[in-house]
């Protein structure tokens, strides 16, 4: 699990970032310490400055002696905060030669440096540093006011600790925090993972992991719901279609096969071989164009007869398909009759329109009783162009209209009259195709289908 987690792109850039923040942060850090540093020895400075000042003011007014005097009001038990104030003649020390100045004023009368505290009194154990301000005066002597930098340096180091402190503190709950993310990124991993290798397994139903967090992650998981879910939609409709041409092929192939084992063995003269034949090719027939429209079927749902589409004149074509169907009503006593606004075209496949609608009038014609009446109409609404085929047969119940457009898929009432339940299917898909709807409803009595296309694929002209 940890060699798993270690491997996570998650861990492996939280570890980059820790270091990245974790640099930055000791570059703010070090800044903060080396403006602290700066600060304290300006403080420093102008202390030693003050001071200096101070002693110069009664220098000039009561000369050497009154210095001395000062200097030793100033170092006794209750003076100045000040560690130690010196007067010291060149001639005794000249300290411009044992001291290393790092600033000199322009008229090189004063200096500052950071020495050990022996340099100044001479004692080899007093090795602590101090800070010290040298002004020469007339006559040879030299002023050094001093003071002690242990506190400085105490506060410092504290600092310098706090800063180290700060950083490691900041990269290892950076650590922590990369494990903590990279642990849950490869949980989730681990779940889909799971999930995938159960519906690889053949448990289609499974469904990605979706939390309350709408992260990433869920987003992911129901896009991948979404296709698991249409794809058992197409797994079930596959085996449905299996299922179903299995059942519906059965019957012609059993019927072909009993036929042609009869008149194997009936003699020849007295077989009757031309109706034998027309049989078997009317069977045959049937075979055909159940294959045929499946593979119709499955084209427009692929969308691969996009090629051949042109502006198709809704008027003229439901004129025409009016008119073959009005002699095929009349055949059956029953009454057709049309109407079409005109200036109507859709951008589509002409062939696969008037195919979707010979199956509507098909169906119109195959369930209205004679004497009964079908209404085509061709109208155009606000929003959309619509393509009506009305009966007054016996309809569909509300409760079917959604099965009906399953492949090979009849109702009880429709068993017993010639088809192979895909005409609906290819009128379905024929309206998908061209970025329509159908829909089925009441036409008291009777049932009326709609083709609606909406406005963007038609052409108005007036």
């Amino acid at each position: 699990m940890i060699r798993k987690l270690f491997n996570t792109s998650v861990f492996r850039l939280s570890m980059v970032y820790a270091l990245l923040f974790s640099t930055v942060a000791a570059g703010a850090l070090g800044f903060i310490y080396w403006m602290a540093k700066g600060q304290m020895q300006q403080q420093t400075d102008a202390r030693l400055q003050l001071e200096t000042d101070v002693l110069m003011s009664r220098y000039r007014t009561s000369a050497i002696e009154g210095l001395v005097q000062v200097i030793q009001i100033r170092n006794s038990d209750g003076g100045s905060r000040f560690l130690i104030s010196n007067l010291v003649h060149r001639q005794q020390q000249d300290l411009t030669r044992e001291l290393d100045f790092e600033t000199l004023s322009p008229d090189h009368t004063q200096a500052f440096a950071t020495v050990p505290l022996s340099k100044i009194t001479g004692t080899s154990k007093d090795t602590q540093p101090v800070r010290l301000l040298w002004t020469q005066l007339s006559g040879g002597y030299q002023l050094l006011v001093v003071t002690d930098l242990k506190e400085q340096h105490t506060l410092l180091d504290r600092l310098y600790q706090t800063v180290i402190a700060a950083i490691a503190t900041i990269f290892a709950l950076a650590l922590l925090g990369g494990s903590f993310m990279g642990y849950n990124v490869l949980h989730r991993i681990n779940a889909v993972g799971k999930t995938a290798n159960e519906i690889v397994s053949g448990n289609l139903a499974r469904r990605m992991p979706v939390t309350k967090r709408n992260d990433e992650f869920d987003r992911l998981s129901r896009v991948l719901n979404s296709m698991l879910e249409r794809i058992e939609q197409l797994m079930q409709g596959m085996r449905e279609v299996t299922d179903n041409l299995a059942h519906d092929l059965r019957n012609p192939l059993n019927r072909l096969r009993n036929r042609l084992e009869a008149s194997q063995y009936e003699p020849q003269d007295k077989t009757d071989y031309p109706y034998l034949v027309q049989d078997t090719i009317q069977d045959l027939d049937e075979l055909i164009k159940t294959f045929n429209a499946l593979l119709s079927i499955a084209q427009m749902e692929s969308g691969v007869q996009r090629e051949d589409w042109a502006d198709v004149n809704l008027a003229s074509l439901t004129d025409e398909l009016a008119e073959l169907y009005t002699v095929v009503a009349e055949e059956d006593g029953l009454t057709l009759t049309h109407q079409a606004e005109p200036g109507v075209s859709i951008h589509g496949n002409r062939q696969l329109l008037a195919q979707a609608i010979t199956n509507l009038l098909d169906n119109a014609v195959k369930y209205t009783p004679s004497g009964g009446s079908i209404h085509l109409n061709t109208t155009r609404q606000a929003d959309k162009i619509s393509i009506s085929v009305a009966d007054n047969g016996p309809g569909i119940p509300p409760d079917k209209r959604e099965q009906v457009f399953k492949r090979f898929n009849r109702l009880d009432n429709a068993r017993s009259t010639p088809g192979n339940g895909l005409g609906l299917s290819l009128v379905k898909a024929v309206t998908e195709l061209h970025g329509a709807d159908i829909l089925l409803e009441d036409n008291n009595p009777g049932l009326k289908a709609s083709l609606r296309f909406p406005l963007n694929t038609a052409r108005l002209s007036e």
